[in-house]
C-alpha cells in the first residue's frame, strides 16, 4: 500500500476511534444550520375600529389597515328608528351604517378623517328609570359595553338623535364588561318594570338575549337591534354595520400586502358575539376563497372582553409563533388593541420611515 494511502487509513482509524470528534469531511461546512432569525420580517397586522391608539399605530406604518364603522350614524339612526316605529312610521327592517377600509394612504381624506376622530361622549351612564317622564318618548339604549371607545361615539349618536328629534329622553345605561349577558339581561327586565317606550340595545349574545327582548315586545314595548344581530324576527329594525363585508375587506387587505401568501393569525373576539362571528366568517370566507396559499397557524383563540384579556393571548400566541408568522387579523377594537401591544413589546411591526 502506498505510503500516502496508508496514513490517510491510520487517521480515519483515529476519527473513528475518537468518536468522529476530528472536523468535518471535506467540502462541508463547521457552522451548524442557521435558525430561523427571531427578528424576521415584520408582521402585517390588520384591525377593526378606529379607537385612537389603533390609529396612531395605522399613522406610524404599524398597522396596514383598519375596518372602521360609524358608531356615531349608527347611535343616531338607532334612535330615530326606534322613534319613527313608535311614531307609526314604516321603518327598514335593516339598516347599513356602512363600513371603510382605511389606509395610510387614505385616512386624511375628509369623509375618512371623520371616521377616524369622530364625537364622543365619556364614559357614564346617563338618565335614570326612577325619574319623571320629561319628553314625549322615553327610550332606553343598552350597549354591549362602556369601556371601549366605540360606545363612547356611539353615545354621542344617540345623543345627537334626542337633541334633533326634541322629543326624546335618552336613557344610556350599559354593563361595564362585554361579557356581562347578566346585567344586560337585567337591564332588559328594569327597563320594561319602568315602562318605557321603547329600547335600543347592542346584544352581547345573539340567542342569550333573545327571551328577555322577545318579552319586552310581548308587553308593547318595541326594540330596535344595534352592532350586534339577535336571534329574532320580532324587532322591529336592525341598525348596524355589514359585518360580514368588513370581514371580506380585512380579508382582501391582508391578502394583498402579503402578497397572496404567507403564515397568519385569526385572533377572534367572544363566542355569541354576532357582529364579530359575521366579521370573522368574512374574512376565513374570503382568505380560502381569494388567497389560497395563505395559511393559518392559529384560528381558534379568543381574546375576552377587554384588551388587557386580549393582550395576555396576543403575548401567547406572538411568543409562540414569533419568526413564522407573517400577518395577522384583530375582528374588534379591544382584541386589536391587546394584539398591538403584544407586538410592540416585541418588536414584531414595522415603522413608516
Amino acid at each position: 500500500m502506498p505510503r500516502r494511502a496508508a496514513w490517510r487509513l491510520l487517521a480515519a482509524s483515529l476519527i473513528t476511534a475518537l468518536g468522529g470528534c476530528a472536523g468535518p469531511p471535506e467540502g462541508t461546512s463547521s457552522s451548524p444550520p442557521p435558525a430561523r432569525s427571531s427578528s424576521a420580517k415584520p408582521v402585517q397586522f390588520v384591525g377593526f375600529d378606529a379607537s385612537e391608539p389603533l390609529v396612531r399605530a395605522l399613522r406610524a406604518g404599524k398597522l396596514q389597515g383598519l375596518v372602521s364603522q360609524d358608531p356615531l350614524r349608527m347611535g343616531e339612526l338607532g334612535v330615530k328608528t326606534l322613534v319613527e316605529h313608535l311614531e307609526k312610521k314604516k321603518v327598514e327592517t335593516k339598516i347599513s351604517t356602512g363600513e371603510t377600509l382605511v389606509t395610510r394612504e387614505n385616512m386624511e381624506e375628509p369623509t375618512v378623517a371623520a371616521l377616524l376622530n369622530p364625537p364622543r361622549v365619556p364614559n357614564r351612564n346617563d338618565g335614570s328609570l326612577a325619574s319623571q317622564k320629561a319628553k314625549k318618548w322615553r327610550v332606553m339604549v343598552i350597549p354591549k359595553g362602556t369601556t371601549h371607545q366605540f360606545w363612547e361615539t356611539l353615545h354621542a349618536g344617540a345623543i345627537k338623535a334626542a337633541d334633533e328629534l326634541g322629543n326624546v329622553e335618552v336613557i344610556w345605561i350599559g354593563p361595564q364588561k362585554e361579557d356581562d349577558r347578566t346585567t344586560q339581561i337585567q337591564l332588559v327586565q328594569n327597563a320594561v318594570a319602568k315602562g318605557v317606550d321603547g329600547i335600543v340595545i347592542a346584544p352581547l349574545d345573539a340567542k342569550a338575549l333573545v327571551k328577555p327582548i322577545e318579552e319586552a315586545i310581548g308587553k308593547g314595548i318595541p326594540v330596535v337591534i344595534i352592532d350586534s344581530g339577535l336571534e329574532s324576527s320580532r324587532i322591529a329594525s336592525y341598525v348596524a354595520t355589514d359585518n360580514y363585508h368588513g370581514g371580506v375587506l380585512a380579508a382582501q387587505r391582508l391578502g394583498a400586502v402579503l402578497h397572496g401568501e404567507g403564515r397568519i393569525i385569526l385572533l377572534r373576539y367572544a363566542v355569541g358575539s354576532e357582529s364579530t362571528e359575521q366579521r370573522e366568517k368574512g374574512f376565513t370566507d374570503t382568505i380560502a376563497k381569494e388567497f389560497p396559499k395563505i395559511t393559518y397557524l392559529s384560528q381558534n383563540e379568543y381574546a375576552g372582553p377587554t384588551s388587557d384579556t386580549a393582550q395576555k393571548v396576543a403575548q401567547t400566541l406572538v411568543t409562540r409563533f414569533r419568526g413564522q408568522v407573517d400577518g395577522i387579523f384583530c375582528p374588534n377594537e379591544s382584541s386589536a388593541v391587546g394584539m398591538l401591544r403584544a407586538l410592540e413589546g416585541a418588536g414584531m411591526l414595522a415603522s413608516a420611515r
